[in-house]
């Protein structure tokens, strides 16, 4: 496995430092989708000149840019994504996080199967750019406390099997799992199309060895599922410089 954390590019010298494979970044911030080629030209030079490569990015939709309701704006959405999938490959990337509770949360009275057609749809479209600049898009399961749709792995990996496209897969998030109290079983089921992982000591959302949290089950499955893959820490730290080194140790004892 290999292992990153979420966080801003001003950190990235001190994780090459501690060890870490990856960085993740923010969409917005870091992709800045909506600014024009010159505004991204001085995070495209720092990027690309950085000791780690950002290879994920989470953050992906904004609220106010809806994909579920009666106020889609599909070009919009479009133009969003091609310009995030794009940029994000031209620095390195590979995977772009759908989690993005706001975008894709239902409001009251709101149809179920409306909206899980809509997330369909978003998703086909979102695809078409993904697979054209060698990205893939993640669905990441948001549990009860922040979302109200796509709230388990299996939830997440329904949906990717209804668009079945090749840039269309999955994420395990240990803090949403925890939420939901969902059977590790289900990150074993989703073994074909898991294709990123989110952790964090699930009580607190804080970072892994913060606590004498086992995360043996959560490993054990991943390491059933076949997964090899990222993993990247999503989550709360006391002291970033001196914690990321507890969580990498933390992390690493378990594989």
């Amino acid at each position: 496995m290999r292992f990153g954390i979420c966080t801003s590019l001003e950190n990235v010298n001190r994780l090459a430092e501690v060890g870490y494979d990856y960085i993740e970044l923010g969409v917005r911030p870091a992709l800045m989708p909506e600014a024009d080629e010159a505004e991204f030209q001085k995070i495209r030079q720092q990027a690309t000149q950085a000791p780690l490569k950002a290879e994920s990015y989470s953050g992906f939709i904004p609220g106010d840019l809806r994909v579920v309701g009666d106020t889609v704006d599909m070009p919009r959405l479009s133009r969003y994504v091609e310009n995030a999938c794009r940029r994000g490959s031209e620095i390195g990337g590979a995977v772009i996080v759908y989690g993005s509770s706001g975008s894709r949360s239902i409001e009251d009275g709101y149809s179920r199967e409306r909206a899980l057609a809509q997330i369909a749809e978003f998703l086909d479209m979102a695809a078409d750019h993904a697979e054209t600049h060698n990205m893939t898009i993640v669905i990441e399961p948001i549990c009860w406390r922040e979302g109200n749709i796509l709230r388990t792995v299996a939830d997440g990996v329904a949906m990717a099997k209804r668009v079945n496209r090749p840039g269309i897969k999955a994420l395990a998030d240990l803090y949403h799992i925890w939420q939901e109290e969902e059977p590790m079983q289900n990150i074993i089921d989703a073994a074909e199309w898991l294709e990123h992982v989110h952790i964090a000591e699930p009580v607190k959302r804080s970072y892994p060895g913060n606590d004498d949290f086992d995360f043996t089950d959560f490993f054990s499955a991943l390491q059933k599922a076949g997964y090899d893959g990222r993993v990247s820490c999503e989550c709360k730290f006391d002291n970033f410089d001196e914690d990321i080194e507890v969580a990498l140790k933390t992390m690493k004892a378990y594989v």
